[in-house]
C-alpha cells in the first residue's frame, strides 16, 4: 500500500560538472594537469554520467550539465548525446558556460558567461532554460539581474542563502524584487535530504526513503514538492553502484510510496499561491561553504581542514588581474566583443591558435582568461589539487595574446601573475606557487614556421 493517499512530488536534482582539463591551443595541448596523467573527466563520466544517461535516469531527475563537459561527451560517449540532449529539454537547468564564481566577475563578464551558456542550451535543447544553477550556487544581486535579462525565472540555491525571517525556507520558492524592477525566484533545496544524498551510504533505497525523505516530506504542504540537489558524480564515482541506488529510489521506492518524480520545469504548475514567500538574497554565499563572503575561494577558511589557506588570496588575485587586463586590451581592440563571445563562445574557446586571425585570437585570449578563474583551483586546501588547470588557461590566454601580435603585453602579464604567486606558499610543501607552476608559466620562443602556419 502506498504511504501517501494523495500523490506527492519530489524534484531530485543533480549537478554534472568536471572542469576542462586540457587546453585547445596547439602550444599547450601537451600540458598535463593531472600529476599522474589520469583523465578524470573520462573516468568520472564512465563511472557516473554515462551509466545514468543510458539508464534513463536524467529523464527522472532534474539536472544541469556544464557545456564544457557536454562537449567532452562527444568523444567520451557520443552514443549518449541524443539521450542527454533530449533530457536537457525536459529536465535541464541552465548554467554559465564556465564554472566561475559569478559575483567575482564584472557585469559584462557575467553577461558573456550566462548568455553563452543559455544560447548553447537553447541550440541543443530547442528552448531556453527557466532555472539556473550558479557555480557553487554563489550569487549576488547583479547576477540575478543578468539572469533576468536572459529570460531566467529563478535560481536554485541553499536555504542558508536566503533571508526570510521566522520561516522554514527549505523546498520553498521565495520572491525577491530586483533593482531593475523585475521579480525573481530563489528556490531553496532541502538541506537535510540533499546532504544525506551526498554523504550517506547508497545501499538500501527503501531504507533511505523511510529514514530521510518521508519524514521531511510529511512536514511539507501537499502542494510543495520536495527538492534535493547533489553532485552527479555522487552516484557511481563517489559511491560505487550509487547509480543503481538512485535508479531504484526514483523508479521503485518513491513511486511505490505515492511519490512521483517531478521535473524542475513543472514546479510552477503545482505550487499554490500560499507556497510563495518573500525575502532577500544573502549575497556572496555558497552551498559548499557556510562561512560567508565566498571566503573559501579567496583566503584562509575553516573549510581548509586545518591547512593555511592564505595562498588563495594571491592565487585568486593573480587570475583576476589577468582577466581585468585582458578586458582592457580587448575592449580597445575588438568592437562589441561581448556579443561576439556570447554568440560563438564554444568555437572561440576551442580555437587552436594561429597568427592569421588576430580578432579570434583576442577573443580566445579573453575566453581563456575567464577560464583561468574557474573555482576549482581554490576550492581545495592544496593549490596542487586543481590549480594546474587554472594555470593552464593562464598560459593559453597568453599564447592567444601572442598570436594577436601582443607579445610585450603577454610577457608583462605573465610576470604580474608570477609575482603575485611568489607571495604565496603551498601549505603542504612550503613551495612558492610560481615555482610550483614553473613548467606551465613560461612563454618559449615561437619559431617562424609556427607563426606562418
Amino acid at each position: 500500500m502506498a504511504r501517501y493517499n494523495q500523490e506527492r512530488f519530489m524534484i531530485l536534482g543533480e549537478h554534472f560538472y568536471q572542469p576542462p582539463r586540457k587546453g585547445a591551443h596547439e602550444r599547450v595541448k601537451s600540458i598535463q594537469t593531472d600529476p599522474y596523467g589520469v583523465d578524470w573527466n573520462r573516468v568520472i563520466a564512465g563511472e557516473s554520467y554515462v551509466p545514468q544517461i543510458q539508464a534513463g535516469l536524467l529523464e527522472l531527475s532534474s539536472f544541469d550539465f556544464f557545456a564544457t563537459m557536454r562537449k567532452e561527451m562527444e568523444n567520451i560517449s557520443p552514443e549518449s548525446l541524443p539521450d542527454l540532449e533530449s533530457a536537457l529539454k525536459e529536465r535541464g537547468v541552465g548554467d554559465p558556460y564556465l564554472h566561475v564564481l559569478l559575483p567575482d566577475l564584472s557585469y559584462g563578464d557575467k553577461q558573456i558567461l550566462i548568455g553563452a551558456g543559455a544560447k548553447l542550451f537553447a541550440e541543443q535543447a530547442g528552448q531556453l532554460p527557466q532555472w539556473f544553477w550558479a557555480p557553487e550556487t554563489a550569487l549576488d544581486m547583479e547576477t540575478l539581474e543578468v539572469l533576468s535579462e536572459f529570460g531566467y525565472i529563478g535560481v536554485i540555491c541553499a536555504p542558508e542563502q536566503i533571508d526570510v525571517p521566522n520561516k522554514e525556507i527549505d523546498d520553498r520558492p521565495v520572491k525577491i524584487p530586483l533593482p531593475n524592477g523585475k521579480q525573481f525566484l530563489l528556490l531553496a533545496f532541502d538541506r537535510p535530504v540533499s546532504s544525506a544524498l551526498a554523504h550517506h551510504k547508497k545501499e538500501n533505497a527503501n531504507q533511505f526513503a523511510d529514514e530521510v525523505i518521508f519524514p521531511r516530506l510529511d512536514n511539507l504542504p501537499a502542494t510543495l514538492p520536495m527538492i534535493a540537489f547533489t553532485d552527479g558524480e555522487t552516484f557511481g564515482h563517489h559511491f560505487k553502484f550509487g547509480d543503481m541506488f538512485l535508479r531504484y529510489l526514483m523508479e521503485t521506492a518513491l513511486p511505490e510510496a505515492g511519490v512521483a518524480m517531478l521535473g524542475i520545469n513543472e514546479a510552477m504548475s503545482v505550487w499554490g499561491e500560499g507556497d510563495f514567500l518573500e525575502g532577500n538574497l544573502r549575497e556572496r554565499t555558497a552551498w559548499s561553504c557556510p562561512h560567508g563572503d565566498l571566503i573559501r575561494w579567496h583566503g584562509a577558511c575553516p573549510c581548509d581542514a586545518g591547512f593555511n589557506g592564505s595562498w588563495k588570496a594571491n592565487f585568486s588575485s593573480a587570475v583576476s588581474q589577468l582577466n581585468e587586463v585582458m578586458t582592457r586590451i580587448i575592449s580597445m581592440e575588438v568592437d562589441d566583443y561581448n556579443s561576439k563571445l556570447i554568440d560563438d563562445f564554444e568555437h572561440i574557446f576551442m580555437y587552436q591558435g594561429g597568427s592569421s586571425d588576430p580578432e579570434t585570437s583576442l577573443l580566445a585570449a579573453k575566453a581563456s582568461a575567464m577560464a583561468a578563474m574557474i573555482s576549482c583551483g581554490t576550492f581545495f586546501d592544496s593549490p596542487g589539487t586543481s590549480g594546474r588547470i587554472n594555470m593552464l588557461f593562464v598560459r593559453q590566454a597568453l599564447e592567444h595574446l601572442r598570436d594577436a601580435g601582443l607579445t610585450v603585453e603577454a610577457n608583462e602579464m605573465l610576470q604580474t601573475v608570477k609575482n603575485e604567486l611568489h607571495n604565496a606558499i603551498n601549505p603542504h610543501t612550503g613551495e612558492y606557487l610560481d615555482e610550483m607552476f614553473a613548467d606551465i608559466l613560461q612563454l618559449p620562443e615561437i619559431s617562424t614556421s609556427v607563426i606562418d602556419e
